[in-house]
């Protein structure tokens, strides 16, 4: 255990990384609020999420706080690896950021429902949204902090078999998340096939420009 905690600190620009990590993170959340806003669908934990939080009457960020640390738990008793800085504010930064995001609209901006924007603003957003919400995940994967919780699992389900490939189990784990959320009356639209099939290789594409800022 000493090892592990020794090793979260043991990397150069300690304080640059936890910025740009704090920074991303919040700025994630703030993209699953728009993407939701618009409804052309959300990444597929989003998906999932808010189609729980519609029936039990939670918060985004209270949810997550508490699916998070459920899944937290799985993860440090059978694979600590990968549990870092980023692992904690990725469990509760996003969601709460999401729901600081929805009362200022709420509060400053009453008489604006991006859904009920001109068709082409809410495509134009969408898209602005996702490139920003693609980058802040290669920052987030740049400054190499840590897994959210949720990203984890099928990282470890596929270390703990040989039989099929990680990119294999990821897809089928997003897809479940998708399905349960489509159950639920989540909205499944062209960003859920977006963020399901190319967020994870371009982001890595766009990581390697972003990490030379932190070694």
């Amino acid at each position: 255990m000493k090892e592990f905690i020794s090793g979260l600190y043991n990397k150069p620009h300690m304080l640059r990384r936890i910025l740009m990590c704090f920074v991303a993170v919040c700025i994630i959340g703030f993209c699953v609020y728009w993407l939701n806003a618009v409804n052309f669908g959300n990444d597929p934990c989003s998906t999932m999420n808010f189609g729980i939080i519609d029936k039990i009457g939670l918060s985004l960020g209270v949810w997550q706080a508490i699916f998070n640390s459920i899944l937290f738990l799985i993860v440090i008793f059978i694979d600590k690896s990968g549990i870092g800085f980023g692992t904690v504010l990725n469990m509760f930064l996003v969601g709460f950021s999401n729901d600081f995001m929805k009362m200022i609209m709420e509060k400053y901006f009453p008489n604006i429902d991006p859904i009920h924007l001109p068709f082409n603003v809410r495509v134009a957003v969408m898209l602005g949204v996702i490139v920003v919400f693609v980058f802040m995940v290669a920052v987030y994967m740049a400054v190499d902090l840590g897994t959210a919780p949720y990203d984890a699992i099928p990282i470890i389900i596929a270390k703990k078999q040989d039989k099929v490939s990680f990119k294999y189990v990821r897809i089928i784990f997003d897809f479940t998340a998708v399905a349960i959320g489509f159950s639920l009356g989540s909205t499944i639209g062209v960003v859920t096939l977006i963020m399901a099939f190319t967020i994870g290789p371009v982001a890595e594409g766009v990581k390697k420009h972003i990490v030379k800022f932190v070694e």
